[in-house]
């Protein structure tokens, strides 16, 4: 699919190129905030003003009537200061619905990028620790990343990099033994691993030898020592069984491979004798190895201890080395919080020290949770249970779908109240701008008029019992139809169709999932803007036929877009 967008951008740079051949400046198309003033805009001649000494609306008229304009759009016009705003064609928008009903599910796809590798590291969890509501983040945010990259066509590799190596783990064992016991964590596993670490660190507040044998237990498993590392391989498959329970009801969770931190252990020398051979890692404190950036654009960058041991900052070095030989990807992509800012800052700028990587090394920041009520049941400690927060949330939407449809099946309810309240929570998060905090709001997430998930899942559901009531009235059918939308709501609709691939590309090359809630948002109160204002099984049969297909494509990019957010789209709500 060839990009409205781009044909634009195509005619206004020829235009250009005609009228002043000499100047050479980057044409961008954006979108009006309001549909008066056209489908797309342009402010070239704006930015031509200090370049050729004239007014911006006399250079935007040359460059309009430079412009040989091509059937699909209606009109061109000038407003404002010289903004340059195009208009398309009611034909192009009700040819375009054939369009996207023949893509159906691959609509949005606007690309080759079968030749492109992308790898993302994301959610992250720690053994022996509970998924908080800050592993919500990274875990949504890049599934939606690779949802989409893998939608465009990208070879896409999810990799989720868990904390499972590290001195904690010869703490836990020294704690387990002696005062765990294997019947009660298997029981709950990951609260009581969690609780012996606890008691660890309390004892050893009164007992600081106890630290020292916290590191010895860790040595011998460094070391290979049988016991030790069956122990802590328990550990390990007791505690992603749970997880993993998460992730399922999370719903849409894939990873391709689970390399947790222990599977670079054998791959962290070679990078380090090169370091510290090339001089980029030199001795710091009491024998430590450092890395000294340049005019101290950072602080130093520690990669092994005095003792030996590395840390994870070496095992990221190996996991980027790693990834580069495996898959020569374009991009690597660490959806981690803003708190890891310093951290990637430091890594990246080491890997390109010791040239690592020819990919493009990036962090996708996002910040922290905050709750609008600030006071939460499933808070555990300083810990928000991610578990829990999913539990309430579906429970809530159970009663919003008892109220508005209470006709359903009780196993229906249950099905929908969980794609509803799993995909409230999911929306809530990945329709604010990452890289601000995050707000929390029941009341806005489970609302049902507002920019929230069950407000779209409501949207799709409606347009769905449209096609049903059509085809129980024999309409709908899929003729050839010689109406040409023209009502004021149905062009609303069908104008931000066209927009859609263009909008999840952006989302692609931003890493930025909350462009397509927004461009969705308006869709569906676009849509019911239409529903409320056009009769759309009255009327010419031609009509309906059309108005229907408008209603099919609606449904299809609804669905599409909400299935790259990892929420599901239920036909009955």
């Amino acid at each position: 699919m060839i990009f409205v967008k781009d044909k634009i951008k195509e005619l206004v740079a020829q235009a250009v190129k005609a009228k002043f051949p000499s100047e050479k400046l980057e044409i961008k198309i954006e979108y009006p905030t309001a549909a008066a003033h056209g489908d797309y805009a342009c402010a070239i001649a704006l930015e031509l003003v200090k370049k050729v000494g004239k007014a911006p609306k006399l250079i935007a008229e040359e460059i309009i009537t430079a412009i040989k304009k091509p059937n699909w759009i209606k009109e061109i016009t000038i407003a404002g200061p010289g903004f340059i705003n195009f208009f398309l064609a009611p034909e192009f928008l009700s040819e375009f619905l054939e369009e996207i009903k023949k893509q159906g599910g691959e609509f949005g796809i606007g690309e080759e990028n079968s030749k492109r590798t992308v790898v993302i590291d994301f959610s992250q969890p720690n053994i022996a620790k509970p998924l908080g509501i800050h592993h919500l983040l990274s875990t949504i945010i890049g599934q939606s990343l690779y949802n989409i990259h893998k939608f465009l066509g990208f070879k896409t590799v999810g990799i989720n990099h868990i904390g499972d190596w590290g001195t904690q783990f010869g703490k836990l064992s020294y704690a387990y033994r002696k005062w765990g016991d294997q019947k009660t964590v298997e029981a709950n596993p990951i609260a009581e691993l969690l609780k012996l670490y606890v008691k660890f660190h309390e004892e050893a507040e009164k007992d600081p030898a106890l630290e020292e044998n916290g590191r010895a237990e860790f040595k011998k498993l460094e070391q290979g020592d049988a016991e030790n590392t069956k122990l802590w391989r328990w550990f390990c498959e007791v505690s992603m069984e749970e997880v993993q329970k998460t992730y399922d009801y999370l719903g849409g969770i894939h990873f391709d491979y689970t390399q947790g931190e222990s599977f670079y252990e054998d791959k962290m020398a070679p990078i380090l004798e090169r370091g510290k051979a090339e001089k980029i890692f030199v001795t710091g404190k009491e024998g430590s190895w450092v890395v000294q950036f340049k005019d101290d654009k950072y602080p130093p960058y520690l990669v092994q201890k005095s003792d030996g041991a590395t840390l994870y900052s070496t095992r990221d070095l190996a996991a980027i080395d790693y990834r580069e030989k495996t898959w020569h990807p374009e991009k690597i992509l660490y959806v981690v919080d803003v708190a890891q800012s310093l951290h990637f800052q430091q890594l990246f700028e080491t890997a390109k020290l010791l040239n690592l990587a020819k990919a493009e090394l990036t962090h996708v920041v996002f910040g922290r949770m905050q709750f609008k009520d600030k006071k939460m049941s499933t808070r555990k400690g300083n810990i928000v249970l991610l578990d829990e927060v999913l539990k309430e949330s579906v429970a809530k939407a159970r009663t919003i779908v008892e109220e508005k449809n209470p006709d359903l099946s009780e196993e229906k309810k249950a099905e929908v109240a969980h794609q509803v309240g799993v995909g409230a929570v999911k929306y809530a998060a990945l329709s604010q701008n990452r890289t601000t905090n995050i707000i929390f709001d029941w009341d806005k997430m489970l609302s049902l008029e507002g920019n929230s998930a069950p407000y779209l899942q409501y949207v799709h559901a409606r347009a769905c019992s449209i096609l049903r009531k059509a085809k129980e009235a024999g309409a709908g059918e899929g003729k050839q139809a010689k109406y040409i939308l023209k009502e004021p709501q149905e062009l609303n609709l069908a104008r931000l169709l066209p927009k859609f691939p263009e909008v999840v590309l952006l989302a692609a090359q931003e890493f930025k999932p909350n462009l397509i809630t927004t461009y969705l948002f308006e869709l569906a109160s676009s849509f019911n803007g239409f529903y409320a204002a056009v009769p759309i099984l009255k009327g010419e049969a031609d009509a309906i036929e059309v108005r229907l297909k408008l209603v099919e494509a609606t449904i299809l990019t609804l669905k599409n877009g909400l299935k790259l957010l990892g929420i599901e789209a239920p036909e009955e709500m």
